[in-house]
C-alpha cells in the first residue's frame, strides 16, 4: 500500500469543508427555529381535561406528568345526582400542580335554583380552584324536541345566579356551537364560553363574533392514569398562555 498515489485531489479539500460548514450552520437555525416554534407552541395552548366516573379511578400524579395543565371534574346532574367519583377525584387532585374545577350537567326537568343547590352541597368554595362550569347541552328527549329558548332562560339564570351568588365568580358555560346558538347569542356577554368544536383546528371566535375561553378539541383522548370502562378522555385547551391563564383565573 505504501507509495499509492491518493485518489483526494487536494483542490477539492476547502470545497468539502466548507459544503460542511454550511450543512452545519443550516442544522443549527433549524433546530433552534423547531426549539422557537415548540416553545411559542408550549406558552400557546394550556392543555386540559374534563372526566367523570366514566373514566374509574384517576392516577392525579400520572396525569399530571403528561403535560396536563387543567382538569374539569363532573360534580353533579340535575337536582339530585352526585358522580360517584367526584369527592375522591375532589381530594385527590387538590395534592398536584393540575388546576382544578367542577361542572354541572344541566337538567331540563328541575329548576336551576335547585341544581344549583346540589352543586353548592358538594363542590366546596376556594379561590385554589377554577371557577364552578355549567355543562348546556341537548340530551335524550330534547335532541329532537329542543324546549323552547324562554324556557330554557329560566332555568339558566336560576342556576347562573344562585351559583354567582354563592362562590363570588360567574360561572363557566360550556356548549356547543349549535346550542350556543340556541340558547346562548348575545344574552350572556359576561360569561366565558368553554366550546366544544370537534371539526375546526383552532375556532377563533363564534359565530356571532364572541370569544371562547376553553376549547374542547377532541372527545377520543388517550392517556395514561385511569382505569374505567370509558378509554378516552375529553381534551381541551385553554386560549392563551399558561401566564395568562393564571392572571384570569388566580
Amino acid at each position: 500500500m505504501k507509495g499509492r498515489k491518493s485518489m483526494v485531489n487536494k483542490k477539492w479539500i476547502p470545497l468539502a469543508a466548507g459544503i460542511g460548514i454550511l450543512v452545519l450552520i443550516v442544522a443549527v437555525i433549524y433546530g433552534c427555529t423547531n426549539m422557537y416554534n415548540n416553545t411559542q407552541s408550549e406558552e400557546r395552548y394550556v392543555r386540559g381535561v374534563d372526566l367523570s366516573a366514566y373514566q374509574g379511578e384517576i392516577d392525579w400524579q400520572t396525569l399530571a406528568e403528561q403535560n396536563i395543565d387543567f382538569a374539569y371534574i363532573k360534580a353533579t346532574e340535575g337536582h339530585d345526582y352526585v358522580d360517584s367519583q367526584f369527592k375522591t377525584n375532589w381530594e385527590k387532585s387538590q395534592d398536584t400542580d393540575i388546576k382544578v374545577g367542577a361542572y354541572h350537567f344541566l337538567n331540563y326537568d328541575t329548576t336551576g335554583k335547585s341544581q344549583a343547590e346540589n352543586f353548592i352541597a358538594n363542590v366546596p368554595v376556594s379561590k385554589d380552584n377554577l371557577p364552578p362550569v355549567l355543562d348546556l347541552e341537548l340530551y335524550g328527549q330534547y335532541e329532537e324536541n329542543a324546549l323552547p329558548k324562554e324556557q330554557v332562560k329560566v332555568i339558566l339564570d336560576e342556576f347562573l345566579k344562585t351559583i354567582e351568588e354563592h362562590y363570588g365568580v360567574k360561572p363557566i358555560i360550556y356548549t356547543s356551537q349549535r346550542v350556543f346558538n340556541m340558547y346562548i347569542g348575545t344574552d350572556y356577554k359576561d360569561y366565558k364560553v368553554w366550546i366544544v368544536d370537534l371539526d375546526n383546528s383552532w375556532p377563533e371566535k363564534l359565530p356571532n363574533g364572541t370569544e371562547f375561553t376553553f376549547w374542547q378539541y377532541t372527545q377520543r383522548g388517550i392517556l395514561d392514569g385511569y382505569n374505567g370502562n370509558e378509554t378516552f378522555i375529553d381534551m381541551d385547551l385553554y386560549k392563551g398562555t399558561y401566564d395568562e391563564f393564571l392572571k384570569e383565573f388566580f
